[in-house]
């Protein structure tokens, strides 16, 4: 079976044109500006409350887990801890027999509505890793812990 070759076409010299990008003849190249990052005040107040609540958060729990390590006096928390999570947290610190530096791992955080956030993270208390629950609320503009759960 023969098979035939198409005929060869006449090949044309590709053509250059400017593309919109480009100078004209004669122009100056446009220097590109360089990127700018989202000011803070263009985020939404959703995702502006996130950020807050998380950097609150993060902060404050910090602060607990230096006060379950002993680092810190349990009276650091009262501003921070309503007194039921702070009756919790007490009595979580005085059954640790170990006495090594508590640290946190990530820390996850959800906005169920407008003015709370419940966290979840993982903590590595005595050599064994645990989790960690708390529920914070926004009173007078400030982040408190409402309830706390070191499971």
């Amino acid at each position: 079976m023969t098979t035939t070759l198409p005929a060869p076409t006449t090949r044309t010299r590709p053509r250059l044109r400017p593309v919109r990008y480009e100078p004209l003849p004669g122009q100056a190249p446009a220097r590109a500006a360089p990127a700018t990052p989202p000011r803070p005040d263009r985020l939404t107040s959703g995702a502006r409350e996130f950020v807050e609540a998380h950097r609150a958060a993060t902060r404050i729990l910090r602060l607990a887990l230096e006060v379950f390590d002993g680092r810190r006096a349990a009276v650091q928390l009262a501003a921070h801890f309503t007194p039921r999570a702070m009756r919790y947290w007490r009595a979580a610190t005085g059954q640790r027999t170990t006495r090594t530096r508590t640290r946190h791992g990530r820390i996850r955080l959800c906005l169920p509505r407008p003015g709370a956030a419940e966290v979840a993270a993982t903590c590595q208390v005595d050599g064994a890793v645990r989790a960690l629950a708390a529920r914070f609320e926004r009173e007078d503009g400030r982040w408190r812990c409402t309830a706390v759960r070191l499971i």
